[in-house]
């Protein structure tokens, strides 16, 4: 009997290695499957990633150089009475355009006669950097026919930049190349030159070679009749290749990365093997299970053992988290202008959500995000996030400028995919008015002490930070009035879940705020928003962490006698030059000391003209805002237009030491402007320019 015991314990044993090396052999096949689908993506997500950075810097190029050619063009219309000109625009293009090899400007047959049939000035860069010098010279000959080249005709008769075929330039850059031209029309509209633009093929050699992702794979660059702008791949034939396209819609050009088969399977083999291994030593496991079973409670018991050291571990980094944020509430119980209240309800042991603020100058920064992501990584995002927001707004005070800079460091150290959404506050605790930029995070509330009323606040979504660098943050502006209530939340309050799935949703934060009163004290009001999602939550595992920051503005209250007197004036203004003798009249009425009349207007008159000129496209009716405060002490004026981005106070001085003949154009004006005002201010928000200019009386 005992001896068929060991049989049967013996047959079950072979039974279960048995069934243990079927199902091992299934699961080799299945990781063999996934591995190879795997391996397959990664070549072509990898390729996809490298061709859309590619043609990412090729477009940034070329759209540099058609916008160089465009410049180029409408320079040289401008003087096409003073052919010796020519050559010195040309010049200055290829000076300025980092990427250019060289600029022409080749005018219709005979068009200067003094200069014969063939006029084509040149301008070339003798190397590349910083500082290269640039040759100019005339290359338009019999031996160089200009008059028959496709770039040539095609520019007289495309109204648009157009990049033409490759071809080699054995008269200006001696180089292969493919170039820009654009149309350069007389004052009656007809064609009468051609500007041009080179890139060399060299220098798309160089960008498109980190494109050989594998060390066996090739890439190519062809334009639109598929001639190849870099050297021809040297395939094999009879060999399977991937190939990997992306279009240039610019240009109409094509990036391909050719990769072999057999480069990009090489490891499946290995892959085999390695499997195969693992299975034998799969089963001697087993075998080792089976007799030494006794070793998986010791195994347990050294399991646990490590669970509670995590989780003291775990212990401590909450600890030294939610030492960074502030919890101290009131955090200033000395000031009377201010309350404020917040919580972090984290879902882990740490999390990735955050608040923060301070208090420099009378304005209160103070910033709300969510990590992407849970556990020790977002936490140590989070730790970043907030040092990177004390760090920054230290020295600045406008808020889309200290969230583009946040974005910056954080989109070069993000190695993890991992993004934040945030929002980003100034609150000027004097005046009320509140700068603000938010960069993909849930709009925050605002309870009208005025109106009762319950407002989502307006904002511009932006981007997340860190997810991509050089991306221009949109800022915004609002005013708060006396006991007025901002609320912060991240999406762990609207997104919080009951047990039948159901969401808290902005509905139930709405109706929640709507029963707050404006008079009480900000913590009771958060204790309130609290129970109200625990009450709807109920027995339910929290799935997100949940934060929530509540600011009431409450400004000291001035008597009538304390308050400084002052006196508003408002002019518009057409972006139309003849307008400006109205803004002297504007002036004369603001009552400014005859002394400073003169000189201020002066000032304006340069401000305003040159948004009148500059800020608004060729033919595009605008409108330039002239507003006046002026005090006892001092007046204000705030220029305000919708045009293009342009900051004034980032422009240098004229050297005026120079003379007029030695001195470049430019730079007088906003040195003039410096001289008269005491201080000059730009901000862009809403998508507007705002100058703000002061003169102390």
């Amino acid at each position: 009997m005992k001896k068929r015991k060991i049989q049967i314990r013996n047959r079950n044993g072979v039974w279960i290695i048995v069934v243990a090396a079927v199902v091992l052999e299934l699961t080799a096949c299945i990781q063999y499957f996934y591995s190879s689908h795997g391996i397959r993506e990664e070549a072509s997500n990898r390729a996809t990633s490298e061709l859309k950075r590619a043609e990412l810097e090729i477009d940034i190029i070329t759209n540099q150089l058609e916008a160089a050619v465009t410049a180029m063009a409408f320079m040289a219309q401008h003087y096409l009475d003073n052919p010796d000109t020519m050559a010195y625009i040309a010049k200055i293009i290829v000076e300025n355009t980092p990427n250019m090899e060289g600029a022409a400007i080749a005018f219709v047959d005979n068009y200067y006669p003094s200069y014969g049939k063939w006029y084509e000035v040149y301008a070339h860069k003798l190397e590349y950097g910083e500082g290269a010098q640039v040759e100019t010279k005339q290359i338009g000959s019999e031996t160089h026919d200009y008059l028959q080249s496709e770039w040539f005709n095609n520019g007289l008769t495309i109204d648009s930049c157009w990049w033409c075929e490759p071809y080699f330039d054995n008269a200006g850059a001696n180089a292969m190349l493919v170039s820009c031209s654009y149309p350069i029309r007389d004052k009656s509209g007809k064609v009468v030159a051609v500007a041009l633009a080179d890139l060399s093929l060299r220098h798309l050699q160089r960008i498109s070679e980190y494109l050989q992702i594998y060390p066996e794979s090739y890439y190519s660059i062809t334009s639109g009749n598929g001639t190849h702008l870099v050297p021809e791949p040297d395939t094999l034939s009879g060999r399977k290749y991937h190939i990997f396209t992306e279009d240039i819609d610019a240009t109409g050009w094509k990036i391909a990365i050719i990769v072999p088969d057999d480069v990009i399977f090489r490891n499946l083999k290995k892959i085999g093997l390695l499997v195969t291994i693992l299975m034998i030593v799969g089963v001697l496991i087993l075998i080792f299970i089976v007799y030494k079973s006794i070793k998986d409670v010791q195994t347990l018991i050294e399991l646990n053992g490590q669970k509670e050291k995590m989780q003291n571990e775990l212990e401590v980094a909450k600890n030294v988290q939610f030492a960074m944020l502030p919890k101290m509430f009131p955090p200033y119980p000395d000031r009377q202008d201010l309350d404020m209240s917040g919580v972090v309800l984290p879902a882990k042991e740490v999390g990735g959500d955050l608040y923060d603020f301070y208090i420099r100058e009378n304005k209160l920064f103070f910033i709300i995000g969510d990590v992407s992501g849970k556990g020790i990584p977002a936490a140590l995002v989070m730790a970043v996030t907030r040092s990177l927001f004390r760090t920054l707004s230290a020295h600045d005070d406008t808020p889309s400028t200290i969230i583009e800079k946040m974005n910056e460091a954080m989109s070069e150290m993000s190695e993890q995919n991992m993004f934040v959404t945030a929002f980003l506050g100034a609150l000027d605790l004097q005046t009320g008015d509140l700068l603000y930029c938010n960069a993909g995070h849930n709009a925050p509330y605002i309870i009208r002490n005025e109106t009762k009323s319950v407002e989502q606040l307006t904002v511009n979504a932006n981007l997340p930070l860190g997810i991509l660098t050089g991306f221009a943050f949109q800022g915004q502006q609002i005013k708060l009035r006396q006991n007025d209530i901002v609320f912060l939340y991240t999406d762990g309050l609207s997104e919080a879940e009951n047990e039948n799935k159901e969401l808290f949703a902005e509905q139930r934060i709405e109706n929640n705020l709507a029963l707050w009163d404006n008079a009480q004290e900000t913590k009771h009001q958060l204790a309130q928003m609290e129970q109200a999602v625990k009450a709807f939550v109920g027995e339910a595992e929290q799935s997100d962490d949940l934060t929530m920051l509540i600011i009431k503005y409450i400004p000291d209250n001035q008597t009538p006698s304390s308050k400084v007197q002052t006196v508003k004036h408002t002019l518009v203004m057409r972006n139309d030059i003849q307008q400006i003798p109205t803004l002297a009249e504007w002036v004369e009425g603001l009552g400014v000391p005859p002394t400073l009349d003169m000189s201020i207007n002066l000032a304006l008159e340069e401000i305003v003209s040159n948004v009148m000129l500059y800020a608004y496209p060729e033919g595009q009716s605008g409108r330039v805002l002239i507003e006046a405060e002026r005090s006892n002490s001092q007046i204000v004026f705030v220029v305000s237009d919708s045009g293009k981005p342009f900051d004034p106070t980032k422009q240098a001085d004229a050297d005026i030491t120079l003379s007029a003949e030695e001195r470049q154009i430019g730079g007088l004006g906003i040195y003039l402007v410096r001289q008269i005002m005491d201080e000059i201010h730009y901000q862009r928000i809403d998508n507007k320019n705002i100058l703000t200019l002061i003169k102390k009386l």
